[in-house]
């Protein structure tokens, strides 16, 4: 799982690439969700709101086909993507531990 702060980190490093223009049209683009899909993380409580797999799965097939079709950029999509699957799995680990 992502959370919403990591998932507006993405947003950024996609729009520092030139990807996309904005937070609105990563929401489209990139997340397949409503454009104001983003602006619910940014509000009180939703950093910490868990992102939906379905909406990690779009995000990472989208920046696999943004890679095939800039090769320019591949490298800096990839490492964002790397990011993603560190990120899912730290939250992994951290969701499965127990406190006594």
């Amino acid at each position: 799982m992502l959370y919403g702060h990591q998932i507006i980190a993405i947003a950024d490093a996609v729009i520092a690439l030139g990807l996309t223009h904005s937070h609105q049209s990563f929401s489209v683009n990139f997340c397949a969700r409503d454009r104001s899909y983003l602006r619910d993380f940014r509000r009180r409580g939703g950093a910490t709101a868990r992102v939906s797999p379905h909406t990690v799965l779009a995000v990472r097939s989208r920046l696999a086909e943004a890679a095939a079709l800039r090769p320019d950029l591949s490298p800096e999509i990839e490492q964002i993507d790397v990011a993603i699957v560190r990120d899912l799995r730290v939250a992994s680990i951290l969701g499965r531990r127990s406190y006594r």
